[in-house]
């Protein structure tokens, strides 16, 4: 089927109603949501609570108990118990199949109160139903992938070889045993199933730690896990604030394996801290990424498509186009368009039908996001669309206009990430000018290259120095092939959704053998 520019439009909300039961859940009684430890739930020896709120018309949604030290280690020994057992009974001598079994059943409950998950997504992440309906999907596509995967990986021992007379030698392949998720608020339910379902699934007892700004989707899965029948201390959630309960998980000697989803700054912190007591952390650590748009590219159509990208999740993606390189000869048309589709999104309540931009998720975000705009017409980037904050009426969220900036080879006036529909295009005169520019960022998650020419553009994709490389296409995932950055982007490891990532969650020992000597 032929795609006309007219077919081309932004992600956009149907209508949402709050279902009372996620309403129940956030009022809880009266009471403030507690940790989940041990499939317990735990208030805190802080006595500490925060509240959680709609972006979008700033109502508090829940108050929620923060975690401290001393709710960290009871995770931790609870996960250890689990993990272990009674030497025979523990999470990591669960049959494979019976691991699964668990899993999937998680995923049906999940599925049965769809719409509570939906509203955490929508009401506490500020996303609209579009997508959050996408992102609930990934629930049961990543355990069922996982599933297949552990299924196919053995764990144990592998053959065994002679290495030296009367030696034998073989590998061993095991879970690390306590492992941790630090998950950002942007996708809550895609990152918490991405790191929570490899690393059950290899045999590893987990702590969540969600973002304090969302919450609620992990507490109602760890709610669910509970239902569903995993063993105390097998999956536990800590919320909390990154700087007291992410700093205590990154403190603790005896989590094995740290997932971290966030800044370049705070990973590399966390990074450092573990380094202190040999912790491994898998980071994933955001992006600036980057359009190379060819001079056969119909101008009209790829700026459409790329402004559907920039504004995915109102750029509150990791992976999305903050950068164009579009050749000189058609860049006054690429520009034209591009301004016509951003400044026709309509700014809305995120749970109003018809939304296509809503609400940052909180006070800093959009601060951040406005500073940066002015930043860039400071650095010599041309305002075509200043940006700006918005107004929504009836509505007091965190509302910001989408910015969009022409500028030139010699001037860099985006250098780091903003998280918002903010995109700066600059004119260039060849396809390797293009190439070079892009790979200037120390970011490297996701690019793509936009031409009719298709092997063309896979010879200049394989050159982006990123861990994504699309042609015709951006913002791509698929289980069975890795995500994951390069550069300040992330590392080590194979990053999310392949057999890579399964292998990850493990460790792998070298054994050797030897008869007794003089026997």
């Amino acid at each position: 089927m032929t795609v006309t520019a007219a077919d081309i439009r932004s992600i956009t909300a149907a209508r949402f109603e709050t279902p009372q039961k996620f309403l129940d859940f956030c009022a809880n009684d009266g009471q403030p949501l507690g940790g989940i430890i041990g499939n317990e739930f735990v208030s805190g020896t802080m006595n500490a609570t925060f509240e959680t709120a709609d972006p979008g018309s700033l109502e508090v949604l829940a108050r929620v108990c923060e975690m401290g030290q001393a709710e960290v280690d009871a995770a931790v020994q609870a996960g250890l118990r689990a993990f272990h057992g009674n030497g025979v009974s523990g999470w990591k001598n669960f049959p494979v199949d019976e691991r699964c079994e668990l899993v999937m059943k998680l995923v049906e409950l999940a599925e049965r109160d769809r719409d509570v998950l939906l509203a955490c997504e929508v009401r506490d992440g500020g996303k609209l139903s579009e997508l959050a309906e996408g992102d609930f999907d990934q629930i049961r596509a990543c355990a069922s992938y996982f599933c297949d995967v552990a299924r196919r990986i053995p764990l144990g021992d592998s053959a065994a070889q002679e290495v030296a007379p009367g030696i034998q030698g073989y590998s061993t392949r095991e879970p690390w045993g306590v492992v941790a998720g630090i998950i950002p608020w942007n996708y809550p339910i895609v990152l918490t199933s991405w790191f929570m379902f490899p690393a059950l699934l290899a045999g590893n007892c987990v702590l969540i730690k969600p973002a304090e700004d969302t919450p609620l989707s992990a507490l109602y899965l760890g709610r669910l896990a509970i239902e569903a029948g995993f063993p105390p201390g097998v999956i536990n959630v800590l919320p909390g604030r990154g700087e007291l309960t992410g700093q205590f998980i990154a403190e603790h000697p005896q989590i094995r394996y740290i997932s971290f989803t966030g800044s370049p700054g705070v990973g590399q912190h966390i990074l450092r801290t573990c380094d202190r007591h040999g912790t491994r952390v898998k980071r994933e650590m955001g992006g600036n990424g980057a359009a190379i748009v060819l001079d056969d590219a119909d101008p009209e159509l790829v700026a459409r498509m790329i402004g559907r990208h920039a504004n995915q999740h109102y750029g509150q993606t990791c992976c999305t186009v903050h950068r164009v390189f579009v050749d000189q000869k058609i860049a006054d048309d690429f520009i034209d368009a591009e301004r016509t589709f951003l400044n026709e999104l309509k700014i809305g309540y995120q749970a109003d039908e018809g939304t296509q931009l809503g609400a940052v998720i909180n006070a800093t975000q959009r601060r951040r996001i406005l500073q940066a705009q002015q930043e860039a017409a400071r650095r010599g980037g041309q305002p075509i669309l200043p940006g700006g904050p918005a107004e929504v009426a009836g509505r007091d969220g965190y509302y910001v206009r989408p910015a969009l900036f022409r500028t030139s080879p010699g001037i860099d006036c985006n250098p780091t990430e903003v998280f918002h529909t903010f995109t700066v295009v600059c004119p260039v005169s060849s396809a390797e000018q293009a190439l070079e520019l892009a790979n200037r960022s120390p970011y490297g998650l996701g690019a793509s290259v936009w031409t009719k020419d298709v092997q063309r553009g896979v010879e200049l994709a394989r050159q982006l120095r990123d861990g994504t490389c699309q042609v015709n296409c951006h913002n791509m995932i698929a289980y069975g092939l890795p995500y994951g950055g390069q550069g300040i982007s992330g590392g080590p490891g194979a990053g999310v959704n392949c057999e890579d990532t399964f292998r990850d969650y493990t460790q792998v020992k070298a054994m050797y053998v030897a008869d007794y000597p003089g026997s």
